[in-house]
């Protein structure tokens, strides 16, 4: 990473536990529940959100890549903001928070993903991170036309995608390219990115995900597998392993998705109603029947059990309990390598508050993170 991107961007500030907020880009966010509170996605929320996490200095505000909803009651993630037009009016409304932008490879032309992330990096003054995805949902893909190929070879054609968008970023001359996914003559973009490299992040979590994670990108977004601390340890620490084996350092990001409440008892019945007794659960069989034929990131064996996940949180990892209580898992997290902690909630805005007045000072007292004023 160079001393400018580490200068520019908040993902690399010396906050041990770093903070972000997920999928407000999309209708019921994370959360395909029933609920009359469940995130409704408009755009005077999603400046509101953002400004409220910026003010708080959270690092990141990422949205998820998504074209379709989900069949089923909620019709979960129907209506969704498109990722680069969401960043760059995030960037405009905000000042120090990274904002991020989800790019499915095979959806974007190099060339217009190039012009575009630098576009984002200059409103957004240098806060700019590319969050790259090989694309798994076929529904989305048949929108296209796109071509729909077999996993790893997916990786492959990202992995030449990144390259081109790399070499566009850097060159400051025409260049022809003729490699077998892409080609194009006289080959040009201006500006270039204000940052020298753009971090990138990525989510593969299979084998052949976590090696292109492990070689090319800065953060991996992690879905652990919640079997034991134990195995979610290790599994953090293989990732951690192949990119340093590599000469190279990713933070490990994970998903998690919060119930806060002043007692156990009452952030467990919480759950436990928007859940149980007004979860989607039609949709939360959908959703796993597309995740777990196509995106090769769960084995066969969880996936039922990860139905209660997928509606508490889209399988993120679970904060619940009181504010102590969260500040005790998220130590746990940290020591187990987490660096950094992506967040949804049923209502975005009001527990993102109290998220902010309750959690985040004894975090600060934890020494997970610094103290506002001290920044």
């Amino acid at each position: 990473m160079s001393a400018d991107t580490t200068r520019r961007n908040p993902l690399f500030n010396d906050n041990r536990v770093k903070l972000g907020i997920m999928a407000f880009n999309c209708s019921h966010g994370s959360t395909p529940t029933l609920v009359d509170n469940a995130w409704p996605m408009t755009w005077p929320d999603n400046v509101a959100l953002a400004r409220m996490a910026d003010a708080a200095g959270f690092e990141a505000l990422l949205p998820v890549g998504r074209w379709k909803g989900y069949p089923g009651p909620t019709n979960f993630n129907n209506r969704t903001f498109e990722s680069f037009t969401w960043a760059a009016g995030i960037s405009a409304v905000t000042q120090q928070c990274a904002v991020l932008a989800t790019v499915h490879v095979p959806l974007f032309h190099p060339v217009t993903a190039a012009k575009q992330a630098a576009t984002v990096d200059h409103i957004s003054n240098g806060r700019f991170v590319m969050n790259v995805v090989v694309g798994w949902n076929r529904d989305e893909f048949e929108m296209f036309g796109a071509d729909w190929r077999e996993h790893d070879r997916r990786y492959e054609l990202a992995e030449e995608w990144l390259g081109l968008v790399r070499r566009l970023w850097a060159e400051e001359r025409e260049f022809d390219f003729d490699g077998t996914f892409f080609h194009g003559q006289r080959l040009w973009s201006q500006p270039k990115p204000l940052q020298r490299p753009v971090p990138i992040m990525n989510a593969g979590s299979s084998p052949t995900g976590q090696r292109f994670s492990a070689t090319h990108c800065d953060m991996n977004f992690v879905m652990l597998r919640q079997k034991n601390e134990a195995s979610d340890a290790a599994q953090i620490g293989h990732l951690k392993s192949m990119a340093a084996d590599l000469g190279r350092r990713s933070q490990c990001w994970i998903h998690v998705y919060v119930v806060c409440r002043p007692t156990e008892r009452e952030a467990r019945d919480y759950l436990h109603y928007y859940v149980r007794e007004r979860g989607d659960w039609e949709t939360a069989r959908n959703m796993l029947a597309v995740f777990g034929q196509q995106s090769a990131t769960l084995e066969p064996s969880v996936l039922e059990a990860f139905q209660f996940h997928f509606i508490a949180g889209h399988g993120g990892y679970p904060l619940v309990g009181t504010p102590t209580t969260i500040v005790e898992q998220i130590e746990r997290l940290s020591r187990m390598g987490v660096d950094g902690l992506l967040l949804s909630w049923v209502d975005y805005l009001g527990e993102c508050r109290q998220w902010i007045d309750d959690v985040l000072p004894l975090m600060e007292q934890a020494g997970q993170r610094r103290p506002r004023q001290a920044r």
